[in-house]
């Protein structure tokens, strides 16, 4: 009886099979997923703008046109040297005709949200002084910034479409109740069209905004025709707003002028892929 006992007590006990976490409806739908992963897309597309500009070269060889001259030129001075909107704005009604104190006003509006309003008041100084190439540059390249934040609106919302799409796809069409109410409605559709809609918006402000970065820099480009780095940036913002043309006559440009600078090369294989670019479409 004892030793029976005691196996009775050694016997080791059976343990419950251990049942994996079931995905609940909501783990397996778009938008917590893309929460979760956002900060992985916003860096994304904040790293490929930079690489942008360094691919291209727009960082080397001629004086104002790197990517540390453009912020520094775009903000002006340092984030803490910025002055509050309203003492900019005293400033530049007081002495109207002063570039120094129009772009301070522009940065200071550009640093508290109100980009368009910085724009306006340096389109309205350009027009009464058509002829201050510092005041076009800081309009070029306040234009320039706002067809990058549409630019990345356009490519965060036709992501988040064309990922939609693929969920309406790939959802499982066996397996319970819920997916097949999922798989047989029209939300994901309606999202997607959404999504869309916000894409095509962005992008067409994308356009607009990258056809006045290029109107400024091309009288700028009257105003400094020696200047390679101006017709370099004309052409990134001719090809940015669809006119190839100009895009190849500012890079050809450039060319003339800064043969043998680092990013000619670059400048070289990019016309190369307008031109072929061109025949196929004409072709």
């Amino acid at each position: 009886m004892a030793r029976a006992s005691t196996q009775r007590r050694r016997r080791p006990r059976s343990q419950a099979p251990r049942s994996k976490p079931r995905s609940s409806p909501e783990d397996l739908m778009f938008f917590p997923r893309l929460r979760r992963r956002a900060k992985w897309v916003f860096l994304f597309l904040a790293l490929a703008f930079g690489l942008g500009f360094v691919a291209f070269g727009v960082g080397t060889g001629v004086s104002g046109t790197s990517l540390g001259d453009v912020l520094q030129d775009f903000l002006n001075r340092e984030p803490e040297g910025i002055k509050s909107v309203e003492d900019a704005r005293k400033e530049a009604q007081e002495r109207p005709n002063d570039v120094q104190a129009q772009i301070t006003y522009a940065t200071a509006l550009q640093a508290n949200g109100r980009r368009q309003e910085a724009i306006i008041i340096l389109e309205r100084y350009t027009t009464r002084k058509p002829r201050d190439a510092q005041a076009l540059r800081q309009l070029a390249l306040m234009w320039g910034a706002e067809a990058g934040l549409a630019r990345d609106a356009a490519q965060i919302a036709s992501a988040e479409a064309q990922q939609i799409s693929l969920q309406e796809t790939l959802a499982p069409t066996e397996g319970g109740g819920f997916f097949q109410e999922v798989a047989g409605n029209r939300i994901s559709e309606t999202l997607a069209q959404e999504a869309q809609a916000k894409a095509s918006e962005a992008q067409g402000r994308a356009l607009r905004a990258a056809r006045e970065e290029a109107t400024a820099w091309r009288e700028l480009s009257l105003l400094t025709p020696e200047d390679p780095g101006v017709f370099l940036q004309l052409g990134i913002a001719s090809q940015g707003s669809g006119d190839i043309e100009a895009a190849i006559a500012a890079y050809e440009k450039f060319l003339a002028l800064a043969p043998d600078d680092s990013r000619a090369d670059v400048v070289r294989q990019q016309i190369d892929l307008l031109k072929a670019n061109q025949e196929q479409q004409s072709g």
